[in-house]
């Protein structure tokens, strides 16, 4: 595995890390949100990816 987390080393049925940086950074970047708001997101449905993903939809859905 390498230090910097790529598309290759990430599946949507992984788990969100907020550990490392690098890992914060990729799933702000894949999902389109900021730190905050993937910190909301986790507290809210927990570290799933796709649960992370969904809500994240879901919550875009509200706004518009």
């Amino acid at each position: 595995m390498t230090d910097q987390p790529n598309d290759a080393g990430h599946d949507t049925t992984r788990h969100i890390s907020l550990q490392q940086q690098q890992q914060v950074q990729y799933w702000t970047t894949r999902l389109g949100v900021s730190r905050n708001q993937l910190l909301q997101a986790i507290d809210a449905v927990g570290d799933s990816a796709p649960q992370v993903e969904a809500w994240l939809k879901y919550q875009r859905q509200l706004v518009t």
